[in-house]
C-alpha cells in the first residue's frame, strides 16, 4: 500500500501526528505493531468498570498543549485525589505512619474514562483504512523515488516517513538502508524508554471502605513490593479501585506470586477489608516488546529523554525522528508526545 506520508507507531504522537495531517487533508497511513492504538497509553476496565490506567495517567497545569488537545475535543477531566495524609514505610522491617501531606504545589489531572479515552477520540477523526495494527516494520529501504517499508504485513511505499517510536525501540527493531549513522544508533541505544521499567497494577472494589472510614490511600513504601498506592476511583465517585506501582523487581515473579504479595500488602495497611475486591488488573512493561528491548545498557530514568540528537531528519526531510523521548519539552511524557507529533507536522508542511 502507498501513502505520501507514513508513520511508524500508534502511540501518542503518531495518532496526534496523524490528526493533525488529518486536519490538513495530507495522504498518511499509521503502521502499529500493536493490535491496539496508544502504545504506553493503556486504560483497562476493571470487573467494577472502573478505568484503571496501566500506562501514562497523569498531567499537570504546566502541560498547555494537552491541556488544549483535551479541551478542543470536549474531553473532561479531573483531579486526582490525595487526601490530606499519607502512609509512608521507610524500611521492610518498620510499620506505615501516617504523615500530613504538605499543600499541593501542582495538581495532578486525569482524564475522564481513563488515558485512552483521548487516543479513542483521536483515532475516531482518522480515516480507518490509513491505520494498519499488527503491522510491525522490520525494514526501511531508501528508493529513488522515496521509501520502501518491509513489514510483517507484507510492502509498504511512501515518499516521507516518520518514527514516531521509543528510540531504543527503533533501533534495535527496525534496520534501514542505507543505515542511520553512527552517532545516532549510539545515543538511541543508550536512550530510557519512559515506562520500560514500571510495574503497574489495579484493583476495584465494591464500595470505597476508605472513604467511609476516612482512612489514607495515598502511601510510598521504600520497601515494596507496592511502592506507590493511589485511589483511583472514577470521576463520578460511583465506581472504586486503587491503583499502584509495584518494585522492579516484581517483575521476576510470577504473576500468582505478585498478586499475592500485592495483596499481602494491602492488608498491612487496610485490614482485611480489601479482600473484597472485584477485580486486578496489572502490566509489567518490561514484558512488553514494543516498550522494552534487552540491552545490555543500564539506564536511568529519563537517560538521554530530549537529546537533540535523537530529533535528526534525514534525506532532506523525508525520514523525521520523532516520538516522546525526542521531544525538547518534557520527553517521556504525554506532553512530549505531542510536541514531538507538532515539530514534525512542521516539517511536512
Amino acid at each position: 500500500m502507498h501513502a505520501k506520508i507514513t508513520i511508524l507507531g500508534g502511540g501518542l504522537t503518531g495518532v496526534y501526528l496523524g490528526y493533525l495531517l488529518q486536519l490538513k487533508g495530507m495522504d498518511y497511513q499509521i503502521l502499529e505493531g500493536r493490535s491496539r492504538l496508544g502504545g504506553r497509553i493503556f486504560t483497562k476496565m476493571s470487573g467494577n468498570h472502573v478505568p484503571i490506567d496501566l500506562g501514562a495517567a497523569w498531567f499537570w497545569d504546566y502541560n498547555p498543549k494537552l491541556k488544549q488537545l483535551l479541551e478542543d475535543l470536549n474531553i473532561l477531566t479531573h483531579p486526582q485525589s490525595m487526601g490530606p495524609k499519607v502512609w509512608y514505610q521507610p524500611t521492610a522491617n518498620a510499620s506505615y505512619q501516617q504523615f500530613q501531606l504538605p499543600p499541593q504545589e501542582q495538581i495532578s489531572y486525569r482524564i475522564k474514562g481513563g488515558a485512552t479515552n483521548l487516543i479513542l477520540s483521536l483515532a475516531s477523526t482518522l480515516d480507518a483504512e490509513k491505520i494498519h495494527l499488527d503491522t510491525m516494520v522490520n525494514r526501511v529501504t531508501r528508493e529513488e523515488k522515496g521509501y520502501k517499508l518491509q513489514t510483517s504485513q507484507g510492502i509498504f511505499t511512501t515518499e516521507k516517513v516518520i518514527c514516531a517510536l521509543p528510540p531504543a525501540i527503533l533501533n534495535a527493531r527496525i534496520s534501514f538502508d542505507p543505515e542511520l549513522p553512527n552517532d545516532y544508533q549510539q545515543i538511541a541505544s543508550k536512550t530510557h524508554t519512559w515506562m520500560e521499567n514500571s510495574i503497574k497494577f489495579g484493583i476495584g472494589f465494591p464500595k470505597a471502605f476508605w472513604k467511609y472510614e476516612q482512612i489514607p490511600v495515598t502511601s510510598f513504601s521504600n520497601y515494596g513490593p507496592i511502592t506507590e498506592l493511589y485511589d483511583y476511583s472514577n470521576a463520578d465517585q460511583d465506581r472504586f479501585a486503587m491503583m499502584g506501582f509495584l518494585h522492579p523487581e516484581a517483575n521476576t515473579w510470577t504473576p500468582e506470586d505478585r498478586k499475592a504479595k500485592v495483596m499481602q500488602q494491602l492488608e498491612t495497611i487496610f485490614g482485611t477489608r480489601v479482600l473484597d475486591y472485584i477485580s486486578y488488573e496489572e502490566i509489567v512493561w518490561q514484558e512488553q516488546e514494543f516498550t522494552h528491548v534487552a540491552s545490555n545498557n543500564s539506564l536511568t530514568p529519563h537517560q538521554n529523554n530530549g537529546h537533540s540528537l535523537l530529533r535528526q531528519t534525514f534525506h532532506e526531510n523525508s525520514l523525521i525522528m520523532a516520538g516522546s523521548e525526542t521531544s525538547a519539552v518534557l520527553p517521556g511524557y504525554m506532553e512530549g508526545a505531542l510536541h514531538s507529533a507538532q515539530t514534525a507536522f512542521d516539517l511536512l508542511k
